[in-house]
């Protein structure tokens, strides 16, 4: 099959789409479309806290790479962990969501653990695949397909439920796993060998001081504006008295496409600007999405204006994640590439989900309008300690 490094970098980029198109499916279904369902079916918010619960089997994926890292080839775990999901999907779609609630719980939480494997292999497998000049149209890629996929698990799902029922719905979101698979049949992992480094990764790669600095201050300040910005939106829209169905179109489906959009005109940006002008770029970028949210924070005013904030807060947030999805890229060994790489973007998961929790309470003492003026400010610091940052960034397959 020959050595995918030495083919087009169109065809490169080909294979992250098709990887990356299931990257948040799972995720978005079983915290968004999943609550719904549930929801409307009677199940109380007491036994749907469980769900909140199993997404801790997730977070902590990065905890897996050494293990991803040593053992078999990322296309070994990928195609196995798609051919396991593929059972665990077509199970859940035999089962009944609300009266098989605890079966469905299980699966859930076998999916997740299993997705875990998956997601942390893919994001070796993504390392490896491109080199240092690919990297940020290649993250480009990777955060627009996860748009799609969000789309696809949360809004998409919901849609097809609502004319096709629970086993299509299901059904159809395993098939999609096939894709992947499909692609993999005819990939190759680029040939290297991976070296043991003596210790354990997740040590080992933080006694790189920049590395530390990078992974728990920089990264967290430039996207923490953001976090608190989104954390608060749907109850700002709730507060303008949007309707939910326009809620869900506007967050879960015009908002996924406009970032498979933003995704690609991001990395596109990064490969022709370079990592720190694109930093400067994407944060001021970002200080404007965030301050356009404003008048949504004290009512809403027009709705296309309103509806026109929160999707240039979608681009802002693409245009963070491949910003910093590249540069983490760049310090990812290669032979310890799935652990490097997970951990230093597992930051902002765990960064949203404290963010997400904590938002909403202060919000409710200080209002929406102090939060969002907090952003902002915390945008404009969050770029300016980035920007500084990367006046010394190297790649680690250069240094």
């Amino acid at each position: 099959m020959g050595d995918i490094r030495q083919t087009t970098a169109g065809r490169r980029y080909a294979v992250l789409a098709a990887l990356y198109l299931v990257a948040d499916i799972g995720y978005s279904f079983f915290f968004g479309a999943l609550h719904t369902i549930l929801l409307r079916g009677g199940v109380p918010l007491e036994q749907l806290a469980l769900i909140n619960l199993l997404g801790l089997l997730y977070a902590g994926r990065f905890l897996l790479g050494p293990l991803v890292d040593r053992i078999g080839t990322y296309r070994g775990w990928l195609m196995i962990t798609q051919v396991v999901l593929v059972v665990v999907w077509f199970a859940m779609a035999s089962a009944d969501p609300v009266a098989d609630l605890p079966s469905v719980l299980v699966l859930m939480a076998a999916g997740l653990a299993v997705s875990a494997f998956h997601d942390t292999a893919m994001n070796g497998l993504a390392v490896r695949l491109l080199p240092p000049g690919e990297r940020g149209m290649g993250n480009g890629i990777q955060a627009g397909m996860a748009s799609v996929s969000i789309v696809l698990g949360a809004g998409g799902a919901l849609l097809l439920y609502s004319y096709a029922g629970w086993g299509v719905t299901v059904s159809a979101l395993g098939v999609l796993y096939l894709v992947p698979f499909g692609v993999l049949l005819f990939v190759p992992e680029p040939p290297g060998e991976r070296r043991r480094t003596p210790g354990l990764p997740l040590v080992t790669l933080f006694k790189h001081r920049r590395l530390r600095v990078w992974t728990l201050f920089v990264v967290p300040l430039f996207a923490l504006g953001m976090y608190v910005a989104t954390a608060i939106q749907a109850p700002m829209m709730l507060a303008a008295n949007w309707s939910l169905d326009r809620i869900a179109v506007v967050q879960s489906t015009v908002s996924g496409l406009v970032g498979l959009a933003a995704g690609l005109g991001a990395g596109a940006l990064v490969t022709r600007l370079g990592r720190r002008r694109s930093v400067v770029a994407m944060g001021g970028f970002q200080v404007f999405a965030l301050a356009s949210l404003l008048p949504l924070s004290h009512g809403g005013s027009v709705l296309a204006l309103d509806i026109a904030a929160v999707l240039t807060v979608t681009v802002g947030y693409a245009g963070t994640v491949v910003c910093v999805f590249t540069v983490s890229m760049d310090q990812a060994r290669p032979e310890s590439a799935a652990t490097d790489f997970t951990l230093q973007t597992s930051v902002l998961g765990v960064l949203r989900l404290v963010v997400s929790s904590a938002g909403l309470a202060v919000a409710g003492f200080v209002g929406f309008p102090s939060l969002i003026g907090l952003s902002v400010l915390l945008a404009v610091a969050g770029t300016y300690i980035t920007a500084r940052w990367l006046r010394g960034h190297k790649s680690m397959e250069l240094v």
